[in-house]
């Protein structure tokens, strides 16, 4: 198929979708955390269990669910506002935070649906009590909504060693509060498995290597939006324009509609890029173009104020 019949999809509907998905996904995961955690603080499930109530906080489960649940908390106003603009962006700090609580409830997910289902059956596992919520449902959407819809910053290698660190401190202190001074009791089954310091070894190793899974998918829907974005931008008929001067001012056109009163002022750097890429023959220098770029914009959002005055 040629480049000139294949459909080129608008910049704008690809950042509302993932706002969309985005907000959606969010809304579900901080649900069903509210709910499973509320369930297990008042002993709705689990009574005669050592960690139901206020204890169910010793479970990495709890614990990853919650750093999930916090990432996820911050994202929504981020989508809000990125449905209200129009334009989509989530800094990399909270894809970091969200990094961090995908990789623990993943390791949950995997550690359920094989070791936890060997030793106490597998609808016990995944489906009974809160587990469904924070077994199974849970890492489900985290999953889906770090890979998929959270795809805003390539993740470095660099940036998954972060992802382990909430699994080494609880390795380390469920194995000294365990093991050493019987504080809690081995609640994961684990004494009749492996010697723990190999057991401490092979949970870290496992769940670094769940951290690179999830980065590459994360990694794979990111190269996958800004191809078909930056495509939108150096080849639609909607920036098709004699000189770049135009294209530019037709975007500040199309921002300007979503300018709302006290927003900042805002240059879109790397659309002005793209727009430049594109054509190749322009001379102007980039910072001639940003100017270019800011006077169409207030020009457009001054007429839009005195329309509604």
């Amino acid at each position: 198929m040629s480049k000139q019949n294949t459909k080129i999809t608008n910049a704008r509907t690809i950042n509302k979708m993932r706002c969309i998905v985005g907000l959606v996904l969010c809304s579900i995961v901080i649900v069903l955390t509210v709910v499973s955690i509320t369930f297990n603080f008042i002993n709705f499930y689990n009574e005669d269990s050592p960690e139901a109530g206020v204890r169910t906080l010793r479970m990495y489960t709890t614990i990853s669910n919650i750093i999930a649940t916090l990432g996820a908390s911050i994202c929504i106003p981020f989508q809000i506002d990125g449905l209200r603009k129009n334009r989509y962006i989530l800094p990399k700090w909270i894809v970091e935070v969200l990094y961090v609580g995908a990789v623990g409830v993943f390791l949950t997910f995997v550690t359920a649906l094989s070791f936890i289902s060997i030793n106490s059956g597998f609808v016990y596992a995944m489906f009974t009590n809160s587990n469904i919520f924070m077994h199974t449902l849970n890492p489900i959407f985290i999953t889906i909504l770090f890979t998929v819809a959270i795809s805003d910053s390539h993740l470095k290698f660099k940036d998954s060693f972060i992802t382990i660190v909430p699994t080494i401190v609880y390795a380390m202190l469920y194995f000294v509060l365990v093991f050493i001074t019987n504080t809690w009791r081995d609640h994961y089954s684990l004494e009749n498995v492996l010697p723990w310091p190999v057991e401490f070894i092979l949970i870290i190793a496992f769940a670094f290597g769940l951290s690179q899974l999830l980065r590459l998918l994360h990694n794979l829907t990111n190269k996958f939006v800004n191809k078909n974005i930056e495509r939108y931008y150096k080849e639609s008929p909607d920036y098709e324009f004699e000189k770049i001067t135009f294209a530019i001012q037709k975007l500040a056109l199309e921002e300007a509609k979503y300018y709302h009163v006290d927003d900042e002022i805002y240059i879109p750097v790397d659309i002005i890029q793209l727009l430049s890429q594109r054509y190749k023959t322009a001379t102007l220098p980039l910072d001639i173009q940003y100017d270019i770029y800011l006077e169409a914009y207030l020009e457009n959002i001054h007429k839009k104020e005195k329309m509604h005055t």
